[in-house]
C-alpha cells in the first residue's frame, strides 16, 4: 500500500516510507522495549481509531482526494492541492452580475472548485492527508499542525512520532492514544494529561509509569490504581512489555482498552458506599449575557449590523456540530451529556462519571495486591473492569463561565461548544484553539470574530470561509491564503478587493460589500439562518439559497 501511494505522488519510497518506518521502530522500542515489525504491517490496526477520511476523485487526474468534511457540493470540480493553478486569471464580473447575493453566487458558479489534500505553510512529504499545517512526514492523517512523523492521526499539534492517535497536543512517542496532552511514551491511554510511560489507562493526570489505571492523580509506579515499590513495578512491567511485543509481532494488533474493560455492570453496593463521600455539587455561576454581548458585537463587526438573541439562531449555528446523547452517571444516576466524538461514543454507557465523580472513584478503587499474581494481559482483563469508569470529557486549567460546553482547557465564556482550548467568547463551535469570538465554526485556530468558518487558521472578521489561512474580512471563500477584503473566491492567494477571484477597484468592491452585508442581515433576521453556505454555492441557480 505504501509503495503504490508514494509512486503515485511521484516520490521515491525511501523519501517518505523509510523515515516513517524508522521512527515507528524507534517509537516501538521506546514504548515496548523492542521493535515489533515494519510499519506497513500494522496499517489496519493503527487506522481503527480514525474514521476513514471522506474522499472524492480528482477532476484532473482521477486520483483520490481527501477531505476532513463531507459537505462539499457534488456539482463542482474537485482538485488536489498540488493540481491547483493559483495564478489562473479570470475575467472581471460585470455590474449586472454583482447586483445581489444570488446573482454573484450564480456568476461565480463556473469558477468554483473544491480542493482537498490541503497542506499549508511549510509542509512536506505528506500523502493521503489533508488540513496539514507546517508538518512533515504525514500519512493518512488530517488536521495536523506543527508535527512530524505522523501516521493514521487526526487533529493534533506540536507532536512527534505518533501512530494511530487522535485529538492531542505536545505528545511524543505515542501509539493508539487519544484526547490527551503533554504525553510521552504512552500506549492506549485516553483523556490523560502530563503523563509519561503509561499504558492502558484513562483520565490520569501528572502520572508516570502507570498500567491499567483510571482517574488517578500524581501517581507513580501504579498498576490498577495500586502504587507499588519501584522494583516490583518494573519487574511486572518488563513481563507485560515482553508479552505485548510478542503479541504484536504475531497478531499485528493488541486489544483496545475498551476491549479489556468489557461491559460489566457496576457493583451497586460499592457505588452506594462511594457515593457517601461525594460532596454536594456547587453549581458554578454562569453569565449568558456575556455570550449574547459577544455574539452581538461579532455579527456587528462582520455584517455591519448586530444580530441579537443567539438562541434564535441555534439551528443555523449548530448545523455542523457533533451530535450528543443523554446518558446517566454510574455513581449517582444523574443525567450526563456525551458528545458524539469518535472516542466518547465508544465509552460503555453504564460506566460513565462526571469530572468530580471520576476523581472520587479514582481515589476509592484499586486492585488488591494478590491480583498481581501471574500478572499479564489476560490477568488484567479479570480485574480492570472493577476499577474502570470513564469521564467523557476533559476540563483542565483556568475555566470560567462554561455553559453546556465540553472539553475545556483554559477557556472562558463558552456556550454549547466542544473542545475549547485557550479561547474565549465562543458558541456553537467544534474545536476552537487560541481564538476569540467564534460562532458556528468547525476547527479554528488563532482567529477572531468569525461566523460559520471551517478548518482555518489566523482568520479575522470572516463569514463562511473554509480551509484558509491568514485571511481578513472575507465572505464565502475556500482555500485562500493571505486574501483580504474579498468574497466568493476559490483557490487563490495574495488578493485584495476580489470577487470571484478577480480584483475590483476599492470603491466598487466596498459598494458590493455593503450590499452583500445588508442582504445577509435581512435574510438572517427573517429566517434565523441562511441556506447558502460555502459548501453549496455551486447549487445556486437550481434553487434559491
Amino acid at each position: 500500500m505504501f509503495h503504490e501511494q508514494y509512486e503515485t505522488m511521484g516520490w521515491q519510497i525511501s523519501e517518505i516510507y523509510e523515515p516513517l518506518n524508522r521512527h515507528w521502530k524507534a517509537t516501538c522500542k521506546a514504548i515496548f522495549g523492542e521493535e515489533v515489525g515494519e510499519l506497513s504491517e500494522f496499517e489496519e490496526w493503527l487506522a481503527k481509531y480514525n474514521n476513514p477520511l471522506p474522499s472524492r476523485k480528482s477532476s484532473a487526474s482521477g486520483r483520490n482526494v481527501s477531505f476532513v468534511l463531507p459537505h462539499y457540493s457534488k456539482s463542482a470540480p474537485i482538485f488536489s492541492m498540488d493540481e491547483v493553478d493559483f495564478n489562473r486569471k479570470f475575467e472581471p464580473l460585470n455590474i449586472n452580475e454583482v447586483k445581489d447575493m444570488d446573482s454573484i453566487a450564480e456568476a461565480v458558479r463556473e469558477r468554483i472548485a473544491y480542493t482537498g489534500n490541503i497542506w499549508l505553510g511549510n509542509s512536506q512529504f505528506v500523502a493521503e492527508s489533508t488540513d496539514i499545517m507546517d508538518s512533515f512526514y504525514v500519512f493518512k492523517s488530517s488536521q495536523i499542525t506543527s508535527s512530524k512523523y505522523i501516521a493514521h492521526g487526526f487533529h493534533m499539534e506540536f507532536s512527534e512520532n505518533c501512530f494511530g492517535t487522535l485529538h492531542h497536543g505536545n505528545c511524543v512517542n505515542c501509539i493508539r492514544m487519544m484526547d490527551s496532552d503533554f504525553l510521552s511514551r504512552c500506549f492506549e491511554v485516553y483523556g490523560c494529561e502530563e503523563t509519561a510511560d503509561s499504558y492502558y489507562s484513562h483520565h490520569i493526570f501528572n502520572c508516570k509509569n502507570c498500567l491499567f489505571c483510571f482517574n488517578i492523580r500524581n501517581a507513580h509506579h501504579a498498576i490498577g490504581n495500586l502504587e507499588l515499590p519501584q522494583e516490583k513495578y518494573l519487574e511486572l512491567k518488563r513481563k507485560l512489555m515482553g508479552e505485548m511485543a510478542n503479541e504484536l509481532r504475531t497478531k499485528k494488533e493488541l486489544p483496545t482498552l475498551l476491549e479489556l474493560v468489557g461491559n460489566p455492570e457496576p457493583d451497586i453496593a460499592e457505588m452506594r458506599e462511594i457515593k457517601k463521600n461525594l460532596g454536594k455539587k456547587q453549581a458554578a455561576p454562569i453569565h449568558p449575557e456575556i455570550i449574547e454581548s459577544a455574539f452581538s458585537k461579532t455579527t456587528g463587526v462582520i455584517l455591519g449590523k448586530s444580530l441579537t438573541g443567539i438562541e434564535k439562531y441555534h439551528n443555523w449555528l449548530s448545523e455542523f456540530m457533533k451530535p450528543t446523547k443523554r446518558c446517566k452517571s454510574a455513581l449517582t444516576g444523574e443525567e450526563m451529556i456525551v458528545v458524539g466524538t469518535p472516542y466518547y461514543i465508544r465509552y460503555p454507557e453504564n460506566r460513565l462519571a462526571s469530572e468530580e465523580e471520576s476523581i472520587l472513584l479514582g481515589n476509592s478503587l484499586k486492585i488488591a495486591p494478590e491480583e498481581l499474581e501471574r500478572f499479564g494481559l489476560e490477568k488484567a482483563k479479570k480485574f480492570i473492569g472493577k476499577i474502570a469508569y470513564f469521564h467523557p470529557g476533559v476540563d483542565f486549567g483556568k475555566l470560567s463561565n462554561i455553559i453546556e460546553s465540553h472539553e475545556n482547557v483554559n477557556a472562558t465564556d463558552m456556550f454549547r461548544s466542544v473542545i475549547n482550548i485557550s479561547s474565549k467568547k465562543c458558541a456553537y463551535s467544534y474545536v476552537i484553539i487560541e481564538s476569540e469570538s467564534i460562532f458556528g465554526c468547525h476547527s479554528i485556530r488563532q482567529s477572531g470574530f468569525l461566523l460559520r468558518c471551517y478548518l482555518s487558521s489566523k482568520l479575522n472578521r470572516c463569514f463562511e470561509v473554509d480551509s484558509s489561512r491568514e485571511c481578513f474580512d472575507c465572505y464565502f471563500c475556500h482555500n485562500c491564503e493571505n486574501v483580504q477584503d474579498s468574497m466568493f473566491c476559490f483557490n487563490v492567494k495574495n488578493k485584495r478587493y476580489a470577487i470571484g477571484n478577480s480584483v475590483f477597484a476599492r470603491d466598487e468592491y466596498l459598494r458590493v460589500k455593503g450590499m452583500l452585508r445588508e442582504e445577509l442581515v435581512s435574510r438572517l433576521k427573517e429566517g434565523k439562518g441562511l441556506k447558502l453556505n460555502i459548501f453549496n454555492i455551486a447549487e445556486c441557480g437550481k434553487e434559491r439559497l
